[in-house]
């Protein structure tokens, strides 16, 4: 498959349809060449819908089912350990595919990959972490964030549940658990959403920029400069806490994210110690207080 039959097959999945003269503007061939590029598609099993005459051109069908990737073994290997990975992923946005996909895919490969495949996976394992809680709305939390709709939350703080009206503009998935990113009152903020126990699609859609770009800016919040001193097992215990921690003993970390920071840092015992800013410090002591007066 040439480069342009790709360029085409990703301009007709747009969903609309297109006319020869566009799509020969898009793809700088003669219109053809893009004439006989459709037909090729068509053999190929791209059910691809041409309508003749003014206001005709040609588009996508929907629901399609799309034929197989051409790939090499190296790939068709990769890709088939990439949807086993997937397979570990708790709560999965998409239900019960990640348990269908690879199987339907191995099924689709020749007979020696197909055992090779199942000789590798027996000695490539996945073992993370068994205990991560569950959280059964992800797949409503997913919807939400593909139709830009505002959800109602409760959500189990530290204080007991609360409700919040937010905008919902992505997800990630840390440490194998699944996070939502809201605009609220209270600006962006991130809830587990195996603490959320109930939600409500509310009719309200938004406008937001993208969750990476707001990220960015995010971080480009004002910091604090912190320094610390850091023994080999501290940086063990803390790598999933500050970025770089192999090399750095600076970081610059938002103001309002300290308190937060001192717990966590905490758990370090005295494998790391705050040597700036103060009022991290005083944090610091106040958490070693508490500690120390719970087991006096």
């Amino acid at each position: 498959m040439k480069k342009r039959h790709l360029q085409l097959i990703r301009l007709l999945n747009r969903g609309r349809r297109f006319t020869a003269d566009e799509l020969a503007h898009e793809t700088g061939a003669s219109i053809r060449t893009i004439q006989r590029d459709m037909l090729t598609l068509e053999e190929l099993g791209y059910p691809i819908w041409s309508v003749p005459g003014t206001g005709g051109g040609y588009e996508m069908l929907p629901n399609r089912l799309l034929p197989p990737f051409q790939l090499r073994e190296q790939e068709a290997v990769a890709l088939y350990l990439t949807l086993k990975w997937m397979e570990q992923i708790p709560d999965v946005p998409f239900g019960d595919l990640r348990d269908t996909l690879s199987d339907w895919y191995v099924n689709e490969l020749p007979h020696d990959l197909e055992t090779k495949i199942a000789r590798l996976e027996k000695n490539i394992l996945w073992l993370g972490n068994k205990t991560v809680p569950p959280a059964p709305f992800t797949k409503d939390v997913y919807r939400a964030v593909e139709q830009r709709q505002k959800i109602e939350l409760t959500y189990a703080t530290t204080k007991g549940a609360r409700k919040f009206i937010v905008a919902p503009v992505g997800m990630a998935l840390l440490d194998l658990k699944w996070y939502v990113y809201g605009l609220s009152e209270y600006g962006l903020r991130q809830y587990r959403i195996d603490r959320i126990e109930a939600l409500r699609l509310l009719d309200d859609t938004f406008e937001a920029d993208d969750l990476a770009t707001l990220l960015k800016a995010s971080d480009e919040r004002i910091g604090v400069n912190v320094r610390l001193n850091i023994t080999p097992l501290g940086r063990r215990l803390l790598e999933d806490v500050l970025p770089d921690i192999a090399e750095k003993n600076e970081w610059d970390v938002p103001e309002v994210e300290l308190p937060f920071l001192s717990r966590q840092l905490l758990a370090a015992g005295a494998e790391v110690e705050v040597l700036e800013p103060t009022e991290l410090r005083e944090m610091m002591r106040e958490q070693a207080e508490r500690l120390w007066n719970m087991y006096e």
